[in-house]
């Protein structure tokens, strides 16, 4: 029987619950715990509005990219970036 990764929801598995990077991610979790494995992806991986707005004037500064992908709709975010 095909199984959906029970994490990931995206990959299919024979015989486990999890596919083979999730199982890797799992027993990650298992070893320093999820409570620890949470804080480290929320501080690195995710961004408040303040480290947002620093990375799109970095970006912006640099000439590597452009402000077309910043909502046109939001006064406060292209003020803030200007």
């Amino acid at each position: 029987m095909v199984f959906r990764c029970v994490l990931c929801e995206t990959e299919f598995t024979l015989v486990s619950s999890f596919c083979e990077n999730c199982r890797i991610i799992k027993n990650i979790g298992n070893v320093y715990g999820y409570e620890n494995i949470k804080k480290i992806l929320e501080s690195v991986c995710l961004r408040d509005q303040k480290q947002q707005n620093y990375k799109i004037n970095k970006i912006i500064s640099s000439n590597m990219g452009d402000s077309s992908y910043i909502d046109k709709n939001d006064k406060n975010d292209k003020k803030s970036i200007k």
